[in-house]
């Protein structure tokens, strides 16, 4: 019989793809984390892994070994609250979600107990619109803000995408000032596809943009203090006092929740993608 302290090396390897993630979650030596490997594909007979970019990831046949895995790590979990030996038998999994870094502040940061809830899971927040993390492995959801979510992605047959709704922008000013008085305020250019500069910039006309920020945040405080008007998603902007909108929306672009394909099935991260995914549709809807 197999060693479950092999088997569950091997999970927290495929989870981290690095045998020095996996050290750190296990929180051992990377050395001993390859040598349980080596030693579970003695016993077995058969590779588990291939590199590829410093990325270590499983073969057909670890692939097809996985989901038994797993199943035999959630029923040890089961037993956690009949035995003080329960986490024995599981991993307390490493997660990291990437969002623009106002979706981060405003929706997943306000949400994470809850969506973490009961999974044994510690997750990392990144605030990025780098998508290469996720085709890299190195994160394990991400959300983004664009009309294509395949358009520049590195590989996009091993990425899954699911729509969440839309995020709203509308014009905001001071609430004390006249907009008709103030000059534009907006992000920078570079930053096009999940600020929908475009509108922006139609917006602003022949006057153009006469200041820039290159986060919501703190374009949003910009705009309260009464330096100029702009046009910010209403998630980031009321949350921030003394902003008031004028006129309706002006603009929606699709928010989506990425994925990598071998994880289609994986029971806690298709759980957790559940979870954001209801959240986000709620609080899209307000």
């Amino acid at each position: 019989m197999i060693d479950w302290d092999l088997w569950h090396t091997l999970l927290a390897v495929f989870r981290h793809g690095t045998y020095l993630g996996a050290a750190r979650a296990l929180q051992v030596d990377p050395t001993t984390i390859g040598r349980k490997i080596k030693m579970l594909e003695r016993q077995l007979g058969y590779k588990l892994f291939v590199r590829q970019n410093d990325r270590l990831f499983p073969t057909t046949q670890c692939e097809d070994l996985l989901p038994k895995i797993e199943a035999a790590a959630e029923a040890l979990r089961g037993l956690g609250d009949e035995a003080a030996s329960g986490d024995l038998g599981t991993i307390w999994r490493e997660v990291r979600i990437t969002a623009p870094p106002f979706l981060v502040l405003h929706l997943l940061a306000p949400r994470l107990k809850d969506i973490i809830q009961n999974l044994k899971i510690n997750a990392e927040l990144i605030g990025t619109s780098d998508k290469r993390l996720l085709s890299r492995r190195e994160v394990d959801i991400a959300l983004r803000i664009e009309d294509d979510p395949n358009d520049d992605m590195a590989a996009t047959t091993l990425v899954r995408a699911i729509p969440l709704g839309e995020i709203s922008y509308a014009v905001y000013c001071a609430s004390d000032a006249d907009p008709d008085l103030l000059p534009w305020a907006g992000v920078p250019e570079g930053t096009r596809r999940t600020t929908g500069s475009d509108a922006q910039g139609k917006l602003a006309g022949h006057d153009g943009i006469r200041y820039r920020a290159t986060r919501f945040e703190e374009l949003c405080q910009l705009v309260a203090c009464g330096a100029a008007k702009a046009m910010l998603p209403r998630l980031a902007a009321e949350k921030t006092s003394g902003l008031t909108a004028v006129g309706e929306t002006v603009l929606q672009q699709p928010l989506w929740l990425l994925y990598h394909s071998q994880d289609e099935d994986t029971g806690y991260l298709v759980t957790l993608r559940e979870r954001i995914a209801r959240m986000a549709e709620a609080a899209l809807q307000k």
